[in-house]
């Protein structure tokens, strides 16, 4: 069934996409007595390979009976698939219809197939008559066979899609790997062109005095070969009683590669793009030529050929690779036939979110009683078996053999006693969980699976006539078992490997790959009598394995080429070129591409893992260093000031932080208001005036101002100086609604700073920022403005809010140690925090062109001429640039030492050493004078770039010290 409603078109629903037609279709019923037909065929397919991989003459030579046993193999199949094909054009029709045999691909190939079975049968009567010669090249015929196995894999691909929609998939996919695959011949191209143009024939040869061009032996050549230049100031001359002879030799003899025409130098380039032989290529072209050209052409192919355009081809493979899955995962339905699970899981839901859970995946259903099954699942249990575990790994890894002359049986004949006591626990274990969970739920498990084949294995190892043989891998294989040990290995062991279907898949596809094009590879070169390395098929495998390791695929080549007339040769280079660049390019991507996707997280996992990130860096700015943070240690020392004359009308300044803390009483309302005169009275009248009394004598005008009334004065002072600087625009009060439900708005303000008596950031917002929480009906915002949306609508601003937020916080932190410390913010403790020869220095250091060039009349950004540049002026400060300039010209007299003139001994040298250390001996002094060395917000050591800086000084000023 389909997971979607089908289109109105009436697209054609494959069931078994690639397996040809159903049997619906066919016009047969589909009652079961048809599968074994389908079924026979398959096998037939399977024999047909096995038969081809076997048809050599070598083969022949040595297994005598295998010709009369392939011949009989072939005629059954080739009799069986013919019969298929006669049915089928009767049911189908051969061309009329819609569906008739020979409108069909799939059975267009399986005619192919069946034409080139009879094509390899009539050529074995040839030579069992012995009309047809051993080792003849007629064998090529038989090369198309083995893509026979083609009918076997293709029943494994079932899809639930319609055709239609998975034509369009790789129709999207396909132009991907087109676009990369002209930009590799586009390089390919252009670098087999500057190849021509830059070396061209390099044939010029080392030989000895004397030599006739036309009559070159071996003994005229130099040991080893060596190639020459005729270019007196460029590439490798002759030593004495030899001279540079340019030489005609065959390309059978000097072999396939060189620049010599188009062809040659496409075929060179590739060659060295796959970082095969490259380096010898380089030299020699060095050696015939001047060397830059072969420097810069052999440095920049590597670069581009060998490692960008692969990383480009691994990208597309793994981009296609993870938009082919997901759009077939839009479009799959459930299919019955195939089990995805060995156990059923249903999901369940917790305050940490949802998690599938396997049903019943640990309870016991073996007959041991409760207390044994509860110790089956405990810790003590799983540490006693690993513990185990580590031992017998100690043990196995202290075994050496010695060559003494002593019999191999004596070396492990102490281990044998341990190796059964191990065999004996392990075996307990397995039956001891057994005897837990049953055999059925023991054998549910793959990892239990695993453990009950080496128990059984390990168990046959220990017979003595069995020991220390093949057996021996099931004592090693004990080790995998360690990977529990680290949860974190046995869980990113998991991810890579996974259920093991995508990557048994692509193992299964890179074997059948390799089966077929060593069966065609072989078919196509056992002819070549003197060449052992396709005239069987174990060779064979071994040849286009080597190949698809990269590992001296060159030699296979030329190897085969030399062996093969000249006008097979470049065809011979194409088949092995095409075949390299599939597999190397395309099915080692695949397999990254499949490893990226098993490492891959969901959807939602990522989603909720970038938002925790995010709103973690938003808050890591709060805090100030640990330099700075040492100034809370000691205690608040604020240095006052006295005014004597004050005019009437003046406004109010901005009062110390640290001052309202001790003086002013913190209060949740605006106004000043008078406290109780009584704590313990509730009534109103508390706050009332009382009577005047009427006395005999008028008492003494002496005004006399309580703690009470000072406090609400300063508190006036405080709210006129806030509501000043809020009307400048300064800084203001951030009214925010509280969090709970018990708290109203008459209650305090939250603070962003409860340290802040203010209530407000200095010089960090303005009014309109301030208030952009606040809605049009003068409600208060909440701070989560996520709290209506979805919990993955993460809104950007939030983020920004929290920054500011940080910022104004560690702003604020600062300018309280500013104002309570007098040391805090002065260079070395000695340089005035206010001074004008700080303020000189700091112009000197902060000073920076500017490249935001305004019009002095509209105040608008003008238009210049190389912004570019103008932005790299900007970049640093002018003290910076003075800097780099020093440095590298400083770097360009190293260039100039050599292992004779170094700066030591060298007077010259030492000029650039001694005015770069004098240059920066400057920048230290007023950077340190301008912003501090260490305990100051912008000191000159506070991150590793000032540690490097003041380092490199240190090194600079050891190395000229005398």
């Amino acid at each position: 069934m389909l997971g979607r409603k089908q289109s109105m078109k009436g697209d054609e629903v494959l069931a078994d996409y690639g397996a040809g037609e159903t049997l619906t279709q066919l016009g047969i019923s589909g009652d079961m007595e048809w599968l074994w037909v389908r079924r026979l065929l398959r096998l037939c397919a399977l024999l047909s390979l096995v038969s081809v991989s076997l048809n050599t003459t070598r083969t022949f030579e040595r297994y005598e009976y295998l010709f009369y046993a392939t011949f009989v193999c072939d005629i059954i199949v080739t009799i069986l698939f013919t019969i298929e094909m006669i049915v089928k054009m009767t049911i189908r029709g051969f061309l009329m219809g819609d569906y008739s045999y020979l409108k069909d691909r799939w059975c267009q190939f399986d005619a192919t197939m069946v034409f080139f079975l009879w094509i390899s049968v009539i050529l074995q009567i040839f030579e069992m008559l012995q009309v047809v010669p051993k080792f003849s090249y007629l064998s090529i015929l038989r090369a198309p066979r083995p893509l026979i196995m083609i009918r076997f894999i293709r029943v494994f691909l079932k899809f639930s899609m319609p055709k239609s929609r998975i034509n369009q998939i790789f129709k999207r996919s396909s132009q991907q790997i087109y676009n990369v695959t002209l930009f590799f011949l586009f390089f390919m191209s252009l670098y087999g062109l500057l190849g021509v143009q830059f070396f061209g024939e390099m044939s010029n040869h080392c030989v000895v005095n004397g030599t006739d061009p036309n009559n070159v032996t071996l003994d005229d050549l130099a040991i080893p070969d060596t190639y020459c230049s005729n270019i007196p100031d460029a590439g490798y001359h002759c030593p004495e009683g030899m001279v540079c002879m340019e030489l005609e030799l065959p390309k059978s003899i000097s072999g396939f590669n060189g620049f010599d025409d188009f062809a040659h130098s496409f075929f060179t380039v590739y060659q060295a793009a796959s970082q095969e032989g490259w380096a010898l290529l380089m030299y020699k072209a060095m050696d015939s030529l001047p060397a830059w050209r072969a420097i810069c052409y052999f440095t920049t192919l590597i670069f581009f050929l060998a490692w960008l355009v692969k990383n480009v081809f691994i990208a597309v493979i793994t981009e296609t690779f993870n938009e082919i899955r997901v759009q077939f995962q839009q479009g799959w339905g459930e299919r019955g036939t195939i089990q995805t699970q060995s156990t059923a899981q249903v999901l369940k839901g917790d305050d940490s979110g949802w998690k599938l859970i396997t049903v019943d995946e640990n309870k016991g259903r073996g007959k041991a009683p409760h207390c044994l099954q509860v110790f089956l699942q405990s810790a003590v249990f799983q540490v006693i078996v690993m513990v185990v575990n580590v031992a017998n790994a100690i043990v196995a890894a202290s075994i050496k053999f010695e060559h003494d002359g002593r019999l191999r049986e004596e070396f492990y004949k102490h281990y044998y006693l341990a190796e059964v006591g191990f065999t004996i626990f392990f075996d307990l274990e397995v039956l001891f969980k057994i005897w837990c969970l049953g055999f059925h739920g023991y054998y549910r498990r793959s990892l239990h699976k695993f453990e009950l084949l080496l128990a059984i294995g390990t168990t046959l190892h220990i017979i003595p006539d069995l020991y220390m043989r093949e057996l021996s891998s099931f004592q090693v294989l004990r080790i995998v078992r360690l990977i529990k040990a680290s949860p974190v290995l046995e869980d990113f062991v998991y991810k890579i490997f996974g259920p093991g279907k995508k990557l048994g898949s692509l193992i299964i596809f890179t074997m059948c790959l390799l089966v077929i094009t060593s069966s065609i590879s072989m078919q196509l070169f056992c002819s070549l009598g003197d060449f052992n390395k396709f005239e069987a098929f174990p060779e064979a495998f071994m040849s286009m394995f080597q190949i698809l390791t990269q590992e001296g695929w060159g030699e296979v080549m030329n190897e085969t080429m030399l062996r093969t007339s000249r006008t097979i040769g470049p065809l011979v280079a194409i088949y092995f070129i095409l075949y390299h660049l599939f597999v190397t390019l395309i099915v080692l991507s695949l397999f990254v591409a499949v490893i990226l996707d098993n490492l891959e997280l969901d959807e939602d996992i990522k989603k909720v893992k970038q938002l925790k990130a995010r709103e973690q860096s938003a808050g890591i700015k709060e805090g100030l260093p640990l330099r700075l943070l040492l100034f809370e240690r000691f205690p608040d020392s604020p240095q006052m000031s006295r005014l004597n004359k004050v005019p009437s009308e003046f406004i109010v300044p901005k009062v110390r932080e640290s001052f309202m803390r001790q003086f002013v009483d913190d209060q949740p309302e605006e106004s000043p208001t008078m406290k109780k005169l009584s704590e313990n009275e509730d009534n109103l009248v508390t706050f009332r005036k009382t009577r005047p009394l009427k006395l005999m004598a008028s008492p003494c005008k002496v005004r006399n101002t309580t703690n009470i009334l000072r406090k609400a004065s300063v508190t006036n002072i405080v709210i006129d100086s806030n509501n000043q600087r809020l009307l400048v625009g300064d800084s203001g009060q951030i009214p925010v609604l509280g969090k709970g439900p018990k708290q109203t708005q008459s209650q305090k303000t939250i603070r962003l700073d409860r340290r802040s008596m203010r209530r407000s950031m200095r010089g960090s917002i303005k009014i309109k920022q301030t208030y952009d929480h606040l809605r049009e009906n003068g409600d208060g915002g909440t701070l989560n403005p996520t709290a209506s949306r979805s919990p993955h609508d993460f809104d950007i601003k939030l983020l920004q809010q929290k920054r500011q937020q940080a910022e104004m916080k560690r702003n604020q932190r600062e300018e309280d140690l500013r104002e309570n410390h007098p040391y805090f913010d002065t260079p070395l403790f000695m340089v005035a925090r206010e001074s004008r020869f700080r303020k000189f220095c700091q112009t000197i250091v902060w000073a920076r062109y500017d490249p935001h060039i305004r019009d002095p009349v509209t105040g608008k950004e003008r238009k210049i001429k190389y912004k570019t540049f103008h932005n790299l002026l900007g970049l640093v400060t002018y003290l910076d640039w003075f800097m780099i300039w020093i440095t590298t010209l400083c770097c360009i007299s190293m260039m100039f030492e050599t292992p004779q003139k170094r700066v030591m001994n060298t007077a010259l040298l030492q000029v650039a050493e001694y005015i770069f250390v004098t240059a920066m001996s400057l920048e230290i002094i007023l950077k340190t004078l301008a912003d501090g060395l260490f305990f100051t917000p912008k000191a000159l050591i506070k991150d590793a770039a000032g540690v490097m800086d003041f380092f490199i000084f240190a090194w600079s000023c050891m190395k000229l010290w005398p």
